[in-house]
């Protein structure tokens, strides 16, 4: 497989695939209707965020979003710098899945140094509520040579 420059919309479409090629999985944890904007920071540099709409089993859209207000108000954002990203990326990848300092629920919580927000609690709890769903998309990254960027 061709290594995929992370964060860009090649590299989370390569998490879609092999979230569509994992669907029993991803059934006996139920469907996922929610959208989720990754947030990358860097220093002397502009934030790129990822907007990844789940429908169901299946990613139904991915983009890039330059600015947060051009997205609808039902989302949640995952917001931390490219260096932390890729320490739970490469740990990911290390460790066919994530140790227990690296998950999603662990980086998030309390709100260091990954950061969950949103417009609203409703749009910002629908992270938790799907969380195993959401820590076995990033899981997909096991499969993905990635460069950062």
């Amino acid at each position: 497989m061709e290594e995929q420059i992370f964060p860009s919309q090649e590299w989370f479409q390569q998490l879609a695939a092999r979230m569509q090629a994992q669907e029993d999985e991803y059934r006996r944890l139920g469907p996922m209707d929610c959208t989720m904007i990754v947030r990358v920071s860097s220093p002397g540099t502009v934030d790129q965020n990822f907007e990844v709409v789940f429908e169901a089993l299946r990613v139904k859209s991915i983009r890039e979003v330059e600015d947060l207000a051009d997205i609808p108000p039902q989302h949640f954002v995952i917001e931390a710098s490219l260096s932390i990203w890729r320490e739970m990326i490469e740990n990911i990848r290390a460790h066919q899945g994530p140790d227990l300092q690296h998950t999603l629920n662990y980086l998030t919580f309390p709100d260091d140094p990954m950061q969950i927000n949103g417009p609203d609690q409703l749009e910002t709890d629908n992270f938790y509520r799907y969380n195993r769903s959401i820590q076995k998309f990033f899981n997909g990254a096991t499969e993905i040579p990635t460069a950062y960027g």
